[in-house]
């Protein structure tokens, strides 16, 4: 007789953020994944961020989108302003 058991455990995280955190969350990764990896390490060490690597990467990886939408808020609030000043 053979047996397989896989157990899983997920935990999902929701964070909800302001515009203005929003912009400061892009800002902090904009260098890109690898140069906040190493000036982490260069400045705090390898032993705290090594075994966050691969969530970090994907932290980056999610993050990347919420600049387009940012892009369109700005978008919208300069077409929103134009139309106040012609008035």
């Amino acid at each position: 007789m053979k047996a397989a058991i896989k157990t899983r455990l997920e935990a999902k995280v929701v964070l909800t953020l302001d515009e203005e955190e929003a912009r400061a969350l892009v800002d902090i990764t904009l260098y890109g994944y690898e140069d906040f990896v190493k000036t982490f390490t260069n400045s705090l060490g390898k032993t705290y961020i090594e075994r966050h690597l691969d969530g970090l990467k994907s932290l980056f990886d999610s993050i990347a989108p919420i600049q387009f939408e940012l892009d369109k808020i700005d978008k919208i609030r300069r077409e929103f302003n134009k139309k106040e000043r012609e008035k």
